[in-house]
């Protein structure tokens, strides 16, 4: 999960790389895309942030199919680090997770933490916040990048300007916090600082979005409350001595996948390819699906089987991340450079939609997760059933295995495409380029509907006769603005539904199967 305060990062990544007038224009207007010209340098067109190593945009994405079911594919690997996750129904309830992995590749590390209990469930927000995370600073400039992790279990103090304690919170997984402050103040927060770490550098640079607000002491310099303030943070740096330290660099410990626990440096859980691949593979020139191969009468293309180590479990096939970055090396083509471009990304919301605090998602009765909004890190945290008939109704929260951290995604998207069962387990997607169709977006805790999603030849397909992934537009064609960051895709069948449930904020996806479908 990552911090988004993109137009800090966006004035950042300019003055690095001496961008254009018109991109200075298009960052200092808080909009991004939708062609790859309007993206400055270092930054993905498939989230709208900068990533690690702009490089890494030049290789093309590498698709893998991941396991959803049996349930000890889960905590699944790598999903916090794809911009896009597609969950695609593969028949008799179940659903399989097509990642792409393009420009922020994956990594393993210990999720660095604090020493307190890290906190959980996500923020109940009746008012405006004051906040809100609290990072490692791998490079020790003072500022927040998108890879930077959280770090979880620190305390924060809200004070009086007179030192007078007025409420307590803990970072949760992915760092962030909030307090609600009654009043004006003035107000100090204080971050208390745990064994292993120093501060890093205070008030580094000119965005206090993206710079680190605790003195020597861990206390903020006094401050008024006027409105909602999501730019206090904590960079802290590890000493490499205590038992907290930051753990990063270090393999996490997973949970066994069935008898054969896959490497933790490793993309596990690999699975079969399957025909509704085919129309998401097309949208993504140059890229590579990795599957754990396929039924004969599948006609998706695999650039790389993997096998399973395991004769007794389905789960265990994989590749290492190394592996992983080899493949987009392989696929690279000098005279065809990578656009993914098409959307549109802006950390301001759009006008309009209905409040959406939490989605509800319903495949089958042993199927089901939800999703929940978390005001202090403007993300949707996951939260998944056990397919157990003994615990429905029961849910945990979704991490990632490479690194044990909660899973948040900025952006939730239904599509809604038309589903052929050619067999009661091989279904087609009916999204090839020249279709489009109905779609939902949830960001910032709205939900937006009236949109469509296209893959509808628009001037650069024109041009060149080549496909872009899936674009979201509103009625008239105009781009609708995606929350910088993540994006998951439910594709849903026409006929499913989504309506309000237990509360205005609360709404139900309830997929239906295609006829002829297992």
């Amino acid at each position: 999960m990552k911090k988004i305060l993109v137009m800090g990062l966006l004035i950042l990544s300019l003055a690095l790389t001496g961008f254009s007038q018109a991109g200075v224009s298009a960052a200092s207007g808080g909009t991004l895309g939708p062609n790859l010209g309007d993206f400055p340098a270092g930054v993905s067109p498939l989230t709208g942030l900068p990533v690690s190593d702009p490089e890494n945009l030049s290789l093309p994405a590498v698709l893998v199919s991941l396991s959803n079911f049996p349930v000890s594919a889960r905590p699944q690997t790598g999903l916090s680090f794809a911009p896009q996750v597609y969950e695609i129904y593969i028949s008799e309830g179940m659903t399989r997770l097509l990642t792409v992995f393009y420009g922020e590749l994956p990594r393993s590390y210990a999720a660095p933490t604090g020493d307190q209990p890290v906190a959980t469930g996500g923020l109940q927000a009746g008012g405006p916040l004051l906040g809100n995370r609290v990072w490692l600073d791998e490079d020790q400039d003072g500022l927040q990048d998108p890879w930077e992790p959280g770090i979880g279990g620190v305390k924060v103090d809200l004070e009086q300007a007179s030192g007078a304690l007025l409420a307590s919170v803990v970072t949760d997984g992915n760092g962030y916090f909030a307090v609600q402050p009654e009043g004006s103040g003035p107000f100090k927060l204080r971050f208390w600082l745990p064994e292993g770490y120093q501060f890093t550098k205070q008030n580094n640079g000119d965005d206090d979005a993206l710079d680190s607000d605790a003195l020597s002491d861990g206390r903020t310099a006094s401050l008024s409350f006027k409105g909602e303030d999501l730019s206090l943070d904590a960079g802290l740096v590890s000493t490499g001595s205590g038992s907290s330290g930051s753990g990063i660099g270090q393999p996490v410990a997973g949970a066994p996948i069935g008898r054969y626990e896959q490497p933790n440096d490793a993309v596990s859980g690999v699975r079969s390819g399957r025909e509704a691949y085919v129309p998401i593979m097309a949208a993504f020139p140059g890229g590579c699906l990795v599957a754990a191969s396929k039924s004969a009468v599948v006609n998706v293309t695999i650039c790389k089987n993997v096998y399973g180590r395991d004769s007794q479990n389905i789960n265990s096939a994989g590749l290492s991340l190394d592996q992983l970055k080899s493949i987009a090396e392989a696929n690279v083509k000098p005279n065809r450079p990578v656009n993914y471009s098409g959307n549109v990304f802006s950390s301001q919301p759009p006008e309009g939609g209905q409040d959406a605090d939490q989605l509800n998602v319903f495949y089958a009765w042993l199927n089901q997760s939800y999703w929940k909004y978390d005001p202090a890190s403007q993300t949707y945290l996951r939260y998944e059933d056990f397919a157990d008939p003994e615990r429905v109704g029961e849910f945990r929260q979704s991490t990632d295995r490479l690194t044990g951290q909660p899973l948040g995604f900025e952006n939730v998207v239904i599509l809604f495409v038309e589903h052929t069962a050619r067999r009661p387990t091989i279904i087609d997607l009916n999204m090839e380029p020249g279709t489009k169709g109905r779609a939902i977006v949830l960001r910032n805790g709205r939900m937006y509907d009236e949109l469509y999603w296209s893959t509808m030849s628009e001037s650069y397909e024109r041009t060149t006769g080549l496909a872009r992934p899936i674009r979201l537009r509103y009625a008239d064609g105009t781009p609708f603005p995606l929350m910088p960051g993540d994006t998951w895709y439910h594709v849903a069948t026409t006929y499913s539904a989504v309506w309000q449930t237990g509360g205005e904020d609360v709404w139900k996806f309830r997929f239906y199967p295609p006829t002829g479908a297992k």
